[in-house]
């Protein structure tokens, strides 16, 4: 891993520049998150949405803020650029936001090298994309000090999306067979561009999908039976089947809306929601 730190690259633009302005966006979207947090071993995959805090901060915000946090996420975003490596994992030391440098756990990405036989280490996918930059003061705040391990996906290949979430499996499995905790975050708007009614629709066909499980059936049914715009069906594709691996989990929707709910034109929205899995064990 370089020591280089990887910059802001949408800082001023999706969310706020300074850091006290920041700190108190993040903090007030966090108060959206129901309550008391669900401890860090008892949860193991968060979807979020990555638009512009105006439209889907207070959405990330019921996500993030559900839960307690682990010293260490990986988190896996899309490729909006179409820029680097099909499976691209960030060799840079720490990223930056404007709270500070968010370090990157070495010990993760070795493990990501080792398992995931598609990975390399790549700076073009994440240099430009916003997917995972804009997860990160969320954990900041909530989780000052966490280590994360970054990882863009860009190739619609199924057996891919499944092979990294098997390799990303055995990555955690590694990692905490010392007692420690990992989470998985999938970073992920969801249907894009069309009146709230259709757009609606569209979103619950995903999330449906999500909650059922089954990596293949996202995958289809998003990609190519229903041509649903839910950018990040990549990550979510192998986070499933990493859950299915890791022994199965329980889906949980903690909130859904759209654009229009901030903007309130409802002619032309872009879906967000989050969705959470707890341990088998865990009651709904």
């Amino acid at each position: 891993m370089r020591p280089t730190v990887r910059p802001p690259a949408v800082a001023g633009l999706f969310y706020e520049g300074e850091p006290g302005a920041l700190r108190r966006e993040v903090v007030g979207f966090l108060a959206s998150a129901p309550a008391p947090r669900l401890p860090a071993s008892r949860w193991r995959g968060l979807l979020m949405p990555h638009a512009g805090y105006e439209y889907s901060g207070p959405i990330a915000g019921a996500g993030a803020g559900a839960v307690e946090w682990p010293d260490a996420a990986v988190l896996l975003g899309p490729n909006h650029t179409g820029l680097g490596d099909a499976v691209a994992v960030s060799g840079a030391s720490a990223w930056r936001t404007p709270l500070g440098d968010v370090p990157v756990s070495s010990e993760l990405v070795d493990l990501l090298l080792s398992e995931v036989p598609e990975a390399t280490v790549d700076e073009r996918a994440h240099a430009r994309e916003h997917s995972i930059e804009v997860e990160l003061p969320f954990l900041q705040v909530l989780r000052p000090g966490i280590e994360v391990a970054c990882v863009c996906l860009g190739e619609r290949n199924l057996e891919l999306c499944r092979s990294v979430g098997r390799g990303l499996a055995a990555a955690v499995e590694r990692y905490e067979a010392s007692g420690r905790r990992v989470a998985l975050v999938v970073s992920s708007d969801m249907n894009h561009y069309l009146p709230r009614p259709e757009n609606r629709r569209k979103d619950l066909r995903a999330i449906d999908a999500l909650l059922a499980g089954d990596p293949a059936e996202l995958f289809d049914r998003v990609l190519l039976r229903e041509r649903i715009s839910m950018c990040g069906v990549l990550p979510a594709t192998a986070l499933l089947e990493a859950l299915r691996a890791l022994g199965g989990a329980r889906p949980r929707l903690l909130s859904h809306g759209d654009s229009g709910d901030a903007s309130g034109d409802t002619d032309r929205v872009v879906g967000y929601a989050s969705v959470l899995w707890t341990e088998p064990t865990e009651e709904q």
